[in-house]
């Protein structure tokens, strides 16, 4: 099965019209495999919002950089915030959770052998830097278990992730 036949890309984008008072913007340099170092808040008419803040998203949408992925600028949204959006650089992954589990779908197209090949298609592209584009996502294949059992590997993989991210702060306080 492709992930294009149970995801759209890019479902959702920002208009100025909407006239936000402020914006929570993820950049792709802000992202690395998984981990959030920034989100900037910005004040529209006060700050200066980068053209490329764009994209809007929702909970368990995942969000993968289409330049350069060997360099891991992707996550997944957990957290559920009105004003956020993040850059025109990632494609944004909307998953049908009635035929896939979006942790499952994240856990797949973060996979070293997934970046490997999305790594080798952007190095084909005409942009002077490897870049994707949706539709490179789009027609991966992937073998679908039961909705059942992606919820249970995607739920176990997220708790290591957790444990992971807890035992980091746990070494920073210490170090501190």
């Amino acid at each position: 099965m492709r992930i294009g036949d149970f995801c759209k890309t890019n479902l959702h984008t920002y208009s100025e019209k909407e006239k936000w008072s402020e914006i929570h913007y993820l950049d792709t340099g802000n992202i690395t495999r998984g981990k959030v170092d920034e989100i900037q808040i910005l004040v529209p008419g006060k700050d200066t919002i980068p053209s490329r803040a764009r994209r809007k998203v929702q909970i368990d949408d995942i969000v993968y950089s289409t330049v350069r992925p060997n360099q891991r600028h992707y996550g997944i949204i957990k957290n559920f915030d009105p004003n956020m959006l993040v850059s025109t650089g990632f494609v944004v992954i909307t998953v049908d959770q009635q035929i896939a589990d979006s942790d499952f779908i994240y856990y797949f197209l973060t996979q070293d052998d997934i970046t490997e090949t999305l790594q080798a298609i952007g190095e084909q592209s005409t942009s002077a830097y490897p870049s994707i584009k949706p539709v490179d996502i789009e027609n991966l294949e992937i073998e679908l278990p039961s909705l059942e059992e992606q919820r249970a590997v995607g739920a176990f993989l997220r708790l290591l992730d957790e444990k992971c991210a807890a035992n980091d702060r746990i070494n920073d306080n210490l170090a501190a």
